[in-house]
């Protein structure tokens, strides 16, 4: 299992990155950022999830904790780290 946790610094840098990356594909209103830690986030989710925002979630060990039935984690690939992922609905066949 890798070791992912940030430094504070680090933290503030990966939510600028975010911000940065929401600003730029035009979206300004509410995201939610999660760091998974292995806590059930279900709550936090569905929330985000009935308000239309988009849910973001920082894995902090090799995989990012299970979602939502019907919706999965994607890997932003764009963030150095490989570990940020945004949550959408999954698509069947896939």
């Amino acid at each position: 299992m890798r070791s992912t946790a940030l430094t504070q610094e680090q933290q503030l840098a990966l939510m600028e990155w975010l911000f940065a990356s929401l600003m730029g594909v035009g979206y300004f209103g509410k995201a939610h950022l999660i760091w998974d830690d292995g806590k059930d986030r279900e709550r936090q989710i569905f929330t985000a999830l009935m308000r239309n925002e988009p849910i973001f979630l920082y894995s902090q060990g090799t995989r990012p904790t299970p979602t939502a039935e019907g919706y999965c984690w994607r890997l932003l690939g764009e963030h150095p780290s490989l570990s940020v992922y945004q949550l959408q609905v999954e698509v069947e066949g896939k």
